[in-house]
């Protein structure tokens, strides 16, 4: 994806407008994007999201409220929503493996951790399209983020035994 590319994106950004928020905007318009449309409240982005179609969702978890996690539960299972696998990215000051692990349960497809830098936001919206997941308890994208190069070596799951059996009787 080249900047021809994403200049021609729409953009949703949710939150109020927060540093991260702003900085984003900054970053997305020298960039190239015009379309970007910013809403602060949840049932407003979920109006827009089953209205029209976006490229992608970048939201402010705790701009949001509760547990900042409701947003892309809804965004992907909603029945109205016009594009369920829109890609949605979490803004968050730092990732800790609780906060990533909690985004990625709830369908978040990527976590962009503030301060922003043009270079990642780039890498990520490159490598938004993933694969999705359709089980009865989750519906997002692929959890794992890199492709899972072949094994070459041995099997480690096949293990010998540590200690070799002796038979007492017979020595």
């Amino acid at each position: 994806m080249d900047r021809a590319d994403i200049s021609k994106h729409r953009i949703l950004l949710l939150g109020s407008k927060t540093h991260a928020l702003l900085l984003l905007r900054s970053i997305l318009s020298v960039m190239g994007v015009t379309s970007i449309v910013q809403v602060e409240d949840t049932r407003r982005a979920i109006e827009l999201l089953s209205m029209e179609m976006f490229h992608a969702v970048f939201y402010d978890p705790k701009s949001e409220g509760y547990d900042g996690m409701s947003f892309p539960v809804a965004a992907r299972r909603k029945e109205s929503m016009l594009n369920p696998l829109v890609p949605i990215f979490a803004l968050q000051p730092r990732a800790r493996r609780h906060d990533v692990e909690q985004a990625r349960d709830a369908g978040v497809t990527d976590i962009i951790t503030v301060p922003i830098s043009p270079r990642t936001l780039m890498t990520k919206m490159t490598a938004a399209p993933r694969p999705f997941i359709v089980a009865q308890e989750f519906f997002g994208p692929d959890r794992r983020s890199r492709a899972r190069a072949p094994w070459w070596g041995s099997d480690r799951r096949i293990r010998a035994a540590r200690k070799q059996k002796v038979d007492f009787l017979n020595v």
